[in-house]
């Protein structure tokens, strides 16, 4: 009975060992593996904006859709980056307000906002969001495979202190 007793503390053990090991392993992280920078600056009356991966590669090919501050629903314009991940755009200064840049597509991009006046782009009132934040990729297995690890580890800390006893 003793030495049965002792395989199964054994295997409780090893089981939680391994439910511990793998829902550590598989469990949601927060998906950081590239976030979009964007800079820009004013290119005579143009704002030129420059997109890149935090890893330092350019964002080329990314959509930039461009809506004026007086409609917010259908896009004033639409392009993509050139092979540096920079597009240049001149405001309608007739159309005074915040003009709103999304430059990406999916997951990964930048939004600015721009303030437009009668004199042209306010550089120093640009305002800059993220696109979507940061997500979790977490799946309903890996989230029943940490709970699982959980109780496991709760029932062999448990069952490990009531063999000390």
């Amino acid at each position: 009975m003793l030495r049965m007793k002792k395989t199964v503390n054994g295997l409780l053990v090893l089981l939680v060992s391994f439910s511990l090991t793998l829902s550590l392993t598989l469990g949601p992280l927060p998906a950081f593996a590239h976030s979009v920078l964007t800079d820009y600056r004013l290119v005579e009356d143009a704002l030129e904006i420059q997109s890149s991966f935090s890893t330092g590669e350019v964002f080329e090919g990314a959509e930039v859709v461009i809506y004026a501050p007086n409609d917010s629903t259908r896009p004033w314009l639409q392009g993509k980056t050139d092979q540096n991940g920079t597009f240049l755009f001149q405001p309608d200064r007739r159309l005074a307000g915040e003009w709103s840049v999304k430059i990406g597509t999916g997951d990964h991009g930048d939004i600015l906002s721009v303030p437009v006046s009668k004199q042209g782009v306010d550089l120093d009132a640009i305002s800059q969001s993220p696109y979507d934040a940061p997500h979790v990729t977490a799946n309903p297995f890996v989230k029943q495979m940490v709970v699982a690890g959980v109780l496991l580890s709760g029932l062999g800390v448990a069952g490990f202190r009531r063999r000390r006893r």
